[in-house]
């Protein structure tokens, strides 16, 4: 059979092809109306890895990002992670689902466990090596619950990762308490261990040994001056009475001798005209006597008070020599106790450290059990999906129109094979074997033989 004529017959039979169409595309909407609807709902999440860290420490080094993002994309699809989310979206309380458990168990495993398996088959966490971008989608028969659970599971997985960062902290801030107790008796061991040896020591500190050094040379350098001061004061008393410079240098002592002198000349001038009985003669003596004595009364009392000065310079001396001998048998006493004061001292310092290391190690850690977020930011939340995942309608029918197509052209070649029909000369002469020796036309001049001539 010619082509042409095929596709004539195929063309003709087009009710039949469109029956056969109309049929392919209802029975291929009943399928779609039979077939079960899933829904997808996406949330997303960001790892910011640029966040400070508020209490100031370094903490561990970050890891790549790649690694990092396949790490928390586990953590997401954990199962600690569903069994927060079947908390939280209410599972472990509603009546159906324990029966559903109960028939599927028998109670053997926990419903909070076998809750989150069931959560976990309809997650799927994206994520992407250019981005650092967590990806939630959850599938599920219902819309609403799609979006509900994609939603629980970010919700769910931002408390984790903050459970993560704090409980850590915690933790240690407990032990931390406890282990600052032990810092704080040690220290206070050690404090009254060295109050209790200065007491005894009658040692105020460290620095009233240094006290005492200081004290002890400056008492060897009074006792060489008042050593030199009383070797001084014994060298003029040596001299004799009126040939000490005190004497000599005295202004009341001078002006005696100069009267003296004065009156002595007098008498040798009166002397050659009176006699000694001369009564002038005897004023003139006993007014020079009276001088002589006044003169040697003030070198008396001059030696005298050089006496005192060298009594006292000797006993200052003495004085001073025994604060000296005093102050070395402290110190040699010190010295002994000098060691053990600085072992106490140091270890009540070393208590100090421990102690001050630890409080601040607590104050870190009771910040960071306090942290109000972590470096996971919520960008999308999922929303319910207007058209389901599958099935795919759109691609069912563009398949099912294909299909009916291929069905119609294919039935209508078929049924063209089965029972030809003469469409054009070329068929005809075909089918019969024999020349074809004209043609005729409803409605149209008769056909002329071959070979005829026309008048």
């Amino acid at each position: 059979m010619p082509f042409p004529d095929l596709l004539r017959g195929i063309v003709q039979r087009w009710r039949l092809m469109l029956a056969i169409i109309v049929g392919t595309a209802v029975l291929a909407a009943v399928w779609i109306a039979l077939t079960p609807r899933s829904y997808v709902a996406s949330a997303s999440l960001l790892i910011d890895s640029k966040v400070p860290d508020p209490v100031g420490s370094t903490g561990d080094q970050p890891s790549k990002a790649g690694t990092a993002l396949a790490t928390e994309a586990k953590i997401v699809a954990s199962a600690p992670i569903a069994a927060r989310v079947a908390a939280m979206i209410g599972q472990l309380n509603d009546p159906a689902v324990r029966q559903a458990w109960m028939e599927a168990t028998g109670g053997v495993q926990s419903l909070r466990g076998w809750a989150a398996k069931r959560l976990l088959a309809g997650l799927e966490v994206v994520t992407n090596s250019t981005d650092n971008l967590l990806v939630i989608r959850y599938t599920s028969s219902d819309a609403a619950r799609a979006a509900r659970i994609a939603n629980a599971f970010a919700a769910a997985y931002t408390a984790e990762r903050l459970a993560m960062s704090t409980d850590p902290a915690r933790t240690y801030a407990s032990w931390f308490e406890r282990r600052i107790g032990e810092a704080r008796r040690k220290l206070e061991a050690s404090q009254t261990a060295l109050s209790e040896f200065q007491r005894k020591r009658g040692i105020i500190s460290t620095g009233s040994i240094d006290a005492e050094s200081t004290r002890l040379g400056e008492l060897s350098s009074q006792l060489s001056t008042a050593e030199a001061q009383a070797a001084d004061a014994r060298a003029r008393a040596s001299v004799g009475g009126a040939n000490l410079a005190e004497v000599q240098q005295s202004a009341v002592i001078q002006g005696l001798r100069s009267q003296i002198a004065t009156k002595s000349a007098q008498i040798q001038e009166m002397s050659s005209e009176l006699g000694a009985n001369h009564p002038n003669m005897r004023a003139a003596n006993a007014e020079l006597a009276e001088l002589r004595a006044k003169l040697g009364s003030e070198t008396g009392k001059t030696s005298s008070a050089l006496g005192a000065a060298q009594a006292a310079s000797n006993s200052r001396e003495a004085q001073i020599r025994g604060l000296l001998a005093q102050q070395r048998a402290r110190m040699l006493a010190l010295a002994d106790d000098r060691s053990t004061l600085e072992v106490l001292e140091s270890d009540a310092a070393s208590a100090r450290r421990e102690y001050d290391a630890v409080m601040q190690q607590l104050a870190s850690m009771r910040l960071r059990s306090t942290l109000p977020a972590t470096n996971v930011r919520e960008l999308d939340r999922a929303e319910p999906p207007l058209l389901p995942s599958s099935p795919d309608i759109a691609i069912r029918f563009l398949l099912s129109l294909l299909f009916g197509l291929l069905l119609a052209v294919g039935v209508a070649a078929a049924l063209e094979f089965r029972r030809p029909r003469v469409r054009s000369v070329g068929a005809l002469r075909a089918l019969s074997g024999a020349p074809v020796l004209g043609v005729a036309r409803i409605g149209a001049k008769p056909p002329l033989l071959p070979g005829a001539q026309t008048a």
